[in-house]
């Protein structure tokens, strides 16, 4: 096993946790119950970790890691909507608004 990603919060963890077992990694996530022992401990040591079980999947895992690192803006242009013109950020397959299609996406 091998750790692949540290969070700021348990929620993230899983989230990355998540994310990596739709692509078929099998990932667990560890200290996601020391959030109440910060303090005590120190807090880089009670952060919630994703680990990958085999690795032969980590340099997969933190590829896929780093491109949800990657922020909205960079990941292409808004877009106006087709049928009520509202303006949609590039991430949105749909328009926020009204649910129309984006015609750019293949």
């Amino acid at each position: 096993m091998k750790r692949v990603y540290t969070a700021d919060n348990v929620a993230m963890a899983w989230h990355v946790r998540n994310l990596l077992e739709q692509h078929d990694i099998a990932a667990i996530v560890r200290n996601d119950k020391l959030y109440s022992v910060a303090g005590e401990m120190p807090v880089h040591e009670c952060l919630p970790e994703v680990w990958v079980e085999e690795k032969l999947n980590v340099r997969r895992a933190e590829q896929i890691i780093r491109k949800l690192a990657i922020p909205v803006s960079e990941e292409g242009e808004e877009w106006n909507c087709g049928n009520c013109d509202e303006v949609n950020a590039a991430s949105f397959d749909l328009c926020w608004n009204c649910q129309y299609t984006n015609d750019a996406i293949d």
